[in-house]
């Protein structure tokens, strides 16, 4: 039997496969609604099931829309990145955490590992903190940027494959906005057991899910009978396709010898908003929910902190 393929308004084409949580190995699941297509208020995307694993919690679409050509979702570093254009305070934010890293870590020189490393703004940082730093990135798009824009060079190969073929330890990894986008995150932390020597430290900033402007606005459609959810954005920019909180973070890190041992969740309270009045006025609205979760706890952004035990 072979899979669906469904196809957006611009022209990129995705496999629909049936999937299992990547966390649990099951598909015990229950169904969130409906996001992308005419469930997006944009129209972006194409249409996907939203599910959440009734034991760890990790939301995920399924069938699963693995892209025909990755390349091409990817292939706009202008484009993809248009909400952070300003590199260079990319690059001075990324020197903090790596001055958070160097503290957690309690040595002035490690070994970093920036897995889905895009335009290179990490390693920019390590090169200017003096700290060796290796970037894996799949785009070809971001790494000719990467080298253009800073002459740092970013392996073309999967950390699976960097595992195998690398006796060296890593003492820092980075998952900056990259675990939501993985189609297999227990590979991808299975490997960097693999490489991480002991007590090492994992900086992961990514989504929080489900969180205040998602249940807010879920169950606002709920009440109105629309079965369109707010989680995810599995079939447009910014492509993400998993959405975690501490629960299944802190489920996958534990399964291969990780813990969790800092969590601060927290977003700016921005939304991007249309031409349109009733537009301006949602994005209004959320940002101020924004506001609130960052009050409680419940905001759309998370900063995690683990350690190889």
């Amino acid at each position: 039997m072979t899979n669906e393929k469904a196809a957006d308004a611009g022209g990129n084409c995705f496999e629909l496969r049936p999937w299992r949580c990547p966390i649990c190995g099951q598909n015990q699941e229950r169904v969130l609604g409906m996001r992308g297509g005419k469930f997006q208020r944009h129209g972006l995307g194409i249409p996907n099931k939203i599910v959440q694993c009734r034991q760890c919690s990790l939301i995920y679409p399924n069938p699963f829309p693995v892209p025909v050509n990755a390349q091409k979702l990817y292939g706009d570093p202008g484009k993809y990145f248009v909400r952070a254009q300003d590199q260079e305070a990319m690059v001075g934010r990324n020197r903090k955490t790596l001055h958070e890293l160097r503290k957690k870590l309690g040595k002035p020189k490690f070994q970093l590992l920036d897995i889905g490393c895009g335009r290179g703004e990490m390693l920019e940082a390590a090169k200017r903190e003096g700290i060796p730093g290796v970037g894996l990135e799949f785009s070809k798009a971001m790494i000719e940027s990467a080298s253009a824009k800073y002459g740092v060079t970013a392996l073309d190969v999967p950390i699976e494959e960097y595992a195998m073929a690398n006796q060296a330890t890593v003492d820092g990894f980075c998952l900056n906005g990259i675990i939501e986008h993985v189609y297999d995150p227990d590979s991808m932390v299975a490997a960097m057991s693999k490489l991480a020597a002991p007590g090492a430290v994992v900086y992961v900033d990514v989504p929080n899910e489900p969180n205040i402007i998602t249940r807010s606005g879920n169950l606002l459609n709920r009440l109105t009978g629309s079965q369109a959810v707010y989680n995810l954005s599995p079939s447009w920019s910014p492509y993400h396709v998993y959405g975690f909180n501490t629960k299944a973070l802190g489920l996958l890190f534990k399964k291969h010898g990780f813990a969790i041992v800092e969590v601060n969740v927290f977003a700016a309270p921005y939304i991007p908003a249309g031409p349109s009045v009733k537009d301006k006025v949602k994005s209004f609205v959320g940002s101020q929910i924004i506001r609130l979760g960052n009050l409680t706890g419940t905001a759309t952004n998370m900063v995690v902190w683990a350690r190889k035990e």
